[in-house]
């Protein structure tokens, strides 16, 4: 009985994936012909044989009708291609330059002439030959000139999915987020088994120009336009073979090499502010020994060049193909940074509070009288008569040495941010901090055909990827290799991901073919900065002016808050094996097809993701422990918080 039932769920899901006669599946990198050869009658011509030709390559694939006049190529790169068919006693049809796309099926009906095999017949392809009849997938799919034609300033062919119907400028299809989307390189995993879409963790890589606020998704390995053959995206109704995502899936293809020798060199300058005016503020704050902080220079430079073609003398007996293309992107950028710094009197012990009329007024909390730009401040008394350091310590020596050594003097008194700075206990320094950016992309591809019925295909990428981030900036040359007053980030961003398919595509008999891909993906990024050393040696931890939640904004050199400055990375290792077998009897298609897919992921951060972390760190902020027992006569009670934190 149990055997009965196990062959009735079998039989049953075999006929739920098969579905009905001519319900194409949607390859994954290659596209379908198919159609019917018959006589002047509209009988069915058995036997037939259908010689399939790409134009770029003179590769040729041969079939023959069966018993219904039906044949199939199920497995057909991108491309155009003559079909020619003969059968003895009728003249020789073709039909000329019929163009496949990733994924769509083409219908190519033939009907053959009474005459002798040595005359040609150029056959007219019917009208309604690439309506997809058999496919009831949206969608769009772009070739050839027109990829590099559109307009795309991140160059990468995956942010075109954006301009199709149905998809938002965030990726967000057909109802799905946009962290649901699938993309697929020459029949190979490209997705982000991380967050989806490549960008939470990952935001401007140099081609998509993504961030973590906006942008398109894209898959791991980036896809520079002038290495894509085809790109095709289907947003909704997708087949029953593409379970790999809820929201749009993304088809692309590596260019490949001809029968002649052809390629490209190419580069794109983008100048921003070259030549521009410079900003008010910048014109008003000194930097260094001038007397104003110099415009940042920003530009952008993408270069590369492409190339393939035969290879010889001939390998296996067959014809083998490859292409090549590197891409460099090189953005030495340039920027303003400003971050709170103490004031001259705050480094100086002397903190200032506004009185009931708004005029600030000064308050040492130096045991001795302090004389700063000629003018001597006396150590302040509170309402009780006390001293008004709570602990009678005076100002920390510690304390001191950072703020007097470590920090440069403000040059904008003006920069006021809520919780940071208040334009007169802290103020503002300015100066610009490079930020470069660097990328460097390599792709090949390896098309080898055993023959009529054996075909291989191999491509591999990589890409390199290094920016900076302004999550870590020491302004005060306290770090190895910093100069003091010039910002310089200690935060590199490197992405290092690459992926290598190979597939063989095998032609068994005139009915029946199979179709074999696998793909390694590796994805790997690392957020990286010093962490939170002492600026003092021999401290044990760093001081954190401000607690917490000053975070970049701490009185100290370079911030050492949680949020900022931890540490993590991400190595990922996806295999993907797919196989299809497509069989041809009478007048149906039946497909089979199996995918297995392992996801190997290791990650490691040196925080628990929320506050804490492995530095250690002296937080110097009002908090629990500390009595403020006494303030200033005159203090106002709405300037009671401030006298504490201060």
């Amino acid at each position: 009985m149990r055997s009965a039932e196990k062959l009735f769920h079998l039989v049953l899901l075999i006929s739920l994936s098969l579905g009905p006669a001519h319900a194409w599946a949607q390859n994954v990198a290659t596209g379908v012909i198919s159609g019917q050869v018959t006589d002047q009658t509209g009988g069915a011509i058995p036997g037939a044989s259908v010689k399939l030709t790409e134009i770029s390559t003179n590769s040729t694939t041969n079939t023959s009708t069966n018993e219904t006049g039906r044949f199939t190529f199920p497995n057909v790169a991108p491309g155009r291609y003559d079909v020619a068919v003969t059968k003895e006693g009728f003249a020789l049809s073709k039909v000329a330059a019929q163009k496949v796309d990733v994924g769509m099926a083409l219908t190519v009906n033939v009907t053959l002439e009474l005459g002798q095999t040595s005359t040609l017949i150029d056959v007219a392809a019917v009208v309604g030959a690439e309506l997809q009849v058999t496919n009831a997938t949206v969608g769009s799919t772009i070739t050839g000139d027109t990829l590099q034609y559109l307009p795309n300033l991140g160059g990468d062919a995956s942010t075109l999915a954006t301009l199709q119907v149905g998809v938002t400028a965030f990726g967000n299809a057909a109802g799905a987020n946009q962290d649901q989307n699938s993309f697929q390189l020459d029949g190979g995993n490209n997705s982000s088994d991380m967050d989806g879409n490549q960008r939470t963790y990952t935001p401007s890589n140099g081609y998509t120009g993504t961030s973590s606020t906006g942008g398109a998704p894209s898959g791991v390995i980036p896809t520079p336009v002038e290495s894509i053959e085809e790109f095709k995206i289907g947003t909704s109704n997708q087949t029953a073979d593409f379970a790999g995502a809820a929201g749009s899936e993304v088809q692309m293809v590596t260019k490949r090499g001809t029968t002649t020798f052809h390629g490209a060199a190419y580069e794109h300058y983008f100048a921003s502010n070259v030549g521009g005016a410079n900003f008010w503020k910048n014109n008003h704050t000194p930097s260094g020994n001038l007397p104003y902080t110099p415009l940042p220079v920003t530009h952008r430079n993408r270069y590369g060049f492409s190339g393939g073609g035969p290879i010889s003398p001939k390998v296996w007996g067959g014809k083998t193909y490859i292409f090549g293309n590197y891409e460099g992107f090189r953005f030495p950028q340039t920027t303003t940074f400003e971050k709170a710094v103490p004031s001259v009197l705050l480094r100086n012990g002397i903190v200032q509070i506004p009185n009931a009329a708004g005029v600030y007024q000064p308050y040492s909390l130096n045991s001795d009288p302090v004389t700063v730009n000629g003018v001597t401040y006396q150590p302040a008394a509170c309402s009780d008569g006390a001293f008004c350091d709570p602990r009678g310590l005076g100002f920390n020596p510690i304390v001191k040495q950072i703020w007097n050594t470590m920090m440069p003097l403000p040059n904008d008194p003006q920069y006021i941010v809520s919780g940071a700075s208040d334009g007169v206990n802290q103020q503002g320094y300015l100066a610009n901090i490079s930020l470069p950016q660097s990328s460097d992309f390599f792709v090949a591809r390896l098309d080898h055909d055993f023959g009529n019925k054996w075909k291989f295909m191999s491509s591999y990428r990589y890409f390199s990827f290094k920016q900076l981030a302004t999550t870590q900036v020491d302004i005060g040359g306290v770090l190895a290799g910093d100069k003091f007053g010039v910002p310089a980030s200690s935060a590199p961003r490197p992405q290092k991901p690459w992926f290598w398919v190979a597939g063989l595509t095998t032609t068994i008999n005139s009915n029946l073919t199979n179709d074999f891909r696998a793909s390694y993906l590796r994805n790997f990024w690392q957020w990286s900065t010093v962490g939170g050393p002492p600026q003092v040696p021999g401290l044990g931890g760093a001081v954190e002016m401000g607690g917490e939640t000053a975070a970049v904004n701490a009185l100290i050199p370079y911030n050492v808050d949680a949020q900022n400055t931890r540490s993590r990375f991400w190595d990922g290792q996806d295999w993907l094996l797919r196989d299809d077998l497509t069989w041809l009897r009478g007048s149906h298609l039946l497909q089979f097809g199996g995918t297995y897919q392992r996801n190997f992921d290791y990650h490691q951060r040196n925080d628990n993701g929320v506050g804490i972390d492995t530095s250690l760190v002296y937080q110097i902020t009002n908090g629990t422990g500390v009595n403020f027992t006494s303030q200033p006569a005159n203090l106002p009670a709405s300037q009671l918080t401030n006298w504490n934190n201060l």
